[in-house]
């Protein structure tokens, strides 16, 4: 490149034919025009697992006088960012249809596993030129019973997943056949990765009842909800939010003077606004009867594992690593009715067992710092 700059008769030669007119000079490492001889240049082999050096080395055989590997990209007077765009651009590679096609072919008769399987061998002999591109139009087959083994480990024939989390898991599971090969994904750059889905939600039961909510059914309760606030409670609900969206730890109380004020009106609101969101909101109420006013509502006892009695030294029942203790590390919001009539023991026991799941030794911090 920098030999190009300086002699105009390298601009017309490709990297390989550049030995036929420049001699490699060792001792100042740079280039000088051959005034004798002929020699016929090479490139190595390089593997198509190297990913962008293997497009790089394409790229050389064809592109003649760069300056700069910019220069490399540019084809058609467009400068492509990455070096397999440039190739597919020359037409140098094919676009991967052939495996698409296999692919299609193999769901007739074949299982989701045995379809991975495939895929991963696929991803192993490095053929294939745009691995993101064969996922994007095979996912859906990829994806076959991982909806139905779900199902059957929660428990729940009625879960549904988003498309995110069926890729997600379906990811998952090429993952784990990779590394039985000593790979993985983050090998091949161009492959998303599972990321924004923690492992330990996989088959949680508990997150999965939380998570299981018509969301458009809740965007059109929590339209209705908002729009009948009052001014107190707007600005109630939006200090609350404010903090739940920030996950800045504070804990409120709110109370009226009698029944009928609008208190679970403000509950029913803030819930529906975070589970339409797909947020986990925990709704739980010191007695039975008190818990059927809120939606998913449970007693305390119930959902926390308060025991019964509660004394002062009193932990609740919650042991790391549990489907329990990943749910209130997954809670954004924690909705206590009818508080008073708890013991304040059941308090203490809470706030040690969150401070003991969400790692905070810290004793100013409430409730291993969520928002209750």
């Amino acid at each position: 490149m920098e030999a190009n700059k300086k002699y105009p008769e390298g601009r017309t030669l490709a990297y390989a034919q550049y030995v036929s007119k420049f001699v490699y000079v060792k001792k100042t490492r740079s280039w000088k025009p051959r005034k004798s001889g002929y020699t016929i240049g090479r490139l190595i082999w390089v593997s198509p697992c190297t990913s962008e050096l293997y497009y790089l080395r394409m790229m050389l055989t064809i592109v003649k006088g760069p300056t700069c590997y910019e220069n490399i990209r540019i084809v058609s007077n467009i400068r492509y960012e990455i070096f397999r765009d440039a190739c597919f651009a020359c037409g140098l590679l094919k676009d991967d249809r052939e495996y698409i096609e296999a692919l299609r072919e193999a769901k007739d008769w074949g299982f989701g596993f045995y379809l991975r399987k495939l895929f991963v061998t696929m991803l192993l002999s490095t053929s294939m030129n745009r691995p993101n591109h064969v996922w994007q139009n095979t996912w859906q087959w990829l994806s076959d019973g991982i909806l139905y083994n779900q199902r059957n480990i929660s428990n729940n024939q009625g879960l549904v997943l988003t498309d995110e989390q069926l890729q997600n898991l379906t990811l998952l599971e090429i993952e784990k056949l990779l590394e039985g090969n000593r790979r993985s994904l983050k090998d091949y750059p161009l492959m998303p990765y599972p990321n924004g889905y923690v492992t330990s939600q996989l088959g949680n039961r508990l997150i999965y009842q939380e998570l299981n909510y018509d969301t458009d059914e809740l965007k059109r309760n929590f339209h209705s909800l908002f729009n009948s606030l009052t001014e107190e409670q707007y600005n109630i609900f939006q200090t609350i939010m404010q903090f739940v969206n920030r996950q800045e730890v504070h804990m409120f109380f709110l109370y009226g003077y009698y029944g009928g004020t609008g208190k679970t009106h403000m509950w029913r609101t803030l819930t529906y606004a975070l589970r339409s969101q797909k947020h986990i909101v925990l709704t739980v109420a010191a007695s039975g009867i008190a818990s059927l006013l809120l939606p998913g509502s449970r007693t305390t006892h119930s959902k926390f594992k308060i025991p019964v009695p509660t004394f002062d030294n009193s932990v609740c029942n919650i042991h790391q690593g549990t489907e329990l203790a990943e749910l209130l590390k997954k809670t954004k919001l924690i909705i206590w009715d009818e508080a008073p009539m708890s013991h304040k023991f059941c308090f203490e026991a809470l706030d040690k067992s969150l401070c003991d799941i969400m790692g905070t030794t810290n004793g100013s911090i409430l409730f291993g710092g969520k928002v209750v």
